[in-house]
C-alpha cells in the first residue's frame, strides 16, 4: 500500500474513487434499497449511541451499511454530518454500490457484500495544527497518555475512552479514542495502534491533532473538547471543530478523505 501524504488540503477534501460492484450492475431496485438504507443510518445513528448497522433488500439487490459519529457531538450534529456525507457521496458516486467515507465527526460505508465485523484499515488520514507547536516534553506526556488510552477503548461497552494529562503551567492535554462497535477488541486495538504508528512523525510536537480510519479514530487537543458524560446530549455550540483553518492534513492509502470501494476485500 502506498502512502500519499498531502498537506494543507482544507477542511473537506473532495477527491473520490468509485468502483463498480463485483459481477453486478446498478439497477433501480438496488438504488432504492441503497436510499432506504442511507436514510435509516442517518436517522438511527444519533438515536443508537452513535453507531448503527443494518441491511435492506434481498439477494443481489441487498445493500449493507453502517455509520458512526464521534461520541462528543450532539444528535443534531451527528445527523447533519451523516446527511451531508450521504448527499456528497451520492452526488459524486451515483452508480456506486460500495464505498466508504469518513470525516472528523462521522463515518459511513455501504456495500453489496456484508462487511460487518470486519476491520477496514487500508487507508486513513490525519490532521494537525500546522504551525501550532507544543513543548516537546509536554507533547511526550500527551502522546504517552494517548498510547495508554488505546488499551482502554476496546474494553468499554461503547468502544470509546477519554484521557487527560496535567502538564503543569502548560495546562492540560485531552484525548479521545473510539472504534466501531461491530469489530473485535483485538481489531480495535490494532486499528488505533496502526494510526499512531503511521502518523507519529506528522503530529510530532503539535498542540492538537487527530487520526482517522473507517474503523477507528483518535483525537487530541490542548483545549477540552468533550464533556465528562459523553452520553448526554450536547448543545451544538459546544462541538469543537478538530480541523481549524491553518492546520495540515496527511493521508495514507489510495484515496483522499475517503470514498473507496470495499470490493478489494472481496476480490482477494
Amino acid at each position: 500500500m502506498k502512502n500519499n501524504h498531502n498537506p494543507k488540503m482544507g477542511i473537506h477534501p473532495t477527491s473520490s474513487e468509485c468502483l463498480p460492484a463485483r459481477n453486478s450492475s446498478m439497477n433501480t431496485i438496488y438504488k432504492s434499497n441503497r436510499r432506504k438504507l442511507l436514510d435509516s443510518l442517518a436517522t438511527n445513528v444519533p438515536l443508537q449511541n452513535v453507531f448503527f448497522n443494518t441491511s435492506v433488500g434481498n439477494g443481489s439487490d441487498r445493500v449493507y451499511g453502517l455509520a458512526w459519529c464521534r461520541v462528543d457531538v450532539s444528535p443534531k450534529t451527528c445527523g447533519k454530518c451523516l446527511n451531508d456525507t450521504i448527499t456528497t457521496s451520492l452526488t459524486r458516486c451515483p452508480e456506486s454500490k460500495s464505498l466508504v467515507t469518513y470525516l472528523s465527526l462521522c463515518s459511513l460505508g455501504f456495500s453489496n457484500d456484508s462487511f460487518f465485523g470486519e476491520l477496514w484499515d487500508s487507508s486513513s488520514s490525519s490532521s494537525n495544527g500546522g504551525d501550532n507547536f507544543d513543548d516537546p516534553l509536554v507533547f511526550s506526556k500527551g502522546y504517552s497518555m494517548m498510547q495508554s488510552l488505546i488499551g482502554n477503548v476496546s474494553s468499554q461497552p461503547l468502544m470509546f475512552e477519554t484521557g487527560v494529562v496535567d502538564a503543569g503551567s502548560d495546562g492540560k492535554r485531552y484525548g479521545l479514542g473510539q472504534c466501531r462497535r461491530d469489530i473485535s477488541k483485538l481489531d480495535c486495538e490494532k486499528c488505533l495502534e496502526d494510526l499512531l504508528t503511521t502518523y507519529h512523525k506528522f503530529v510530532l510536537n503539535q498542540t492538537w491533532w487527530d487520526m482517522r480510519a473507517m474503523s477507528c479514530g483518535l483525537w487530541y487537543d490542548h483545549v477540552r473538547f468533550y464533556q465528562d458524560d459523553l452520553r448526554e446530549n450536547r448543545d451544538d455550540s459546544e462541538v469543537s471543530n478538530p480541523i481549524p483553518s491553518g492546520g495540515e492534513k496527511w493521508y495514507k492509502g489510495d484515496m483522499t478523505l475517503v470514498f473507496v470501494a470495499f470490493l478489494v476485500l472481496h476480490w482477494i
